[in-house]
């Protein structure tokens, strides 16, 4: 259920790794002398706003049981980078998560790249 772009709580992945992998990405775009816009997220506390009834529906998404669903609202961890999951979705830009942290980045030379962001 964990997407490529978390870095925390991944076999083989940490913050340090996180922080390189993003680095590069954005040297990368930089080096060819592209603008390039960054953005971010701490979303720390997040996890208290998010509404359970939306939470219980996604873990159902992903196959879980309802009463098992419910029951698994004290795995807030687990369940918050399953809430957040879905943020790659559809998302044109570099993505980076590292637990409750997320980073954006983009070209941002043009007005598709930016509005993109």
């Amino acid at each position: 259920m964990l997407r490529h772009s978390q870095h925390g709580f991944t076999k083989g992945k940490s913050c340090p790794t996180n922080l390189v992998a993003f680095y590069d990405s954005i040297t990368a775009l930089v080096d060819k002398g592209r603008a390039t816009d960054v953005i971010y997220l701490d979303l720390c506390k997040a996890f208290d706003t998010v509404p359970c009834d939306i939470l219980v529906s996604e873990l159902e998404r992903h196959g879980f049981h309802r009463r098992i669903a419910q029951w698994g609202l004290v795995l807030e961890l687990v369940l918050f980078n399953i809430f957040v999951g879905d943020m790659d979705s559809g998302t044109e830009c570099i993505l980076s998560k590292f637990a409750n942290n997320t980073k954006l980045c983009g070209v941002a030379d043009v007005l598709e790249g930016r509005d993109a962001i």
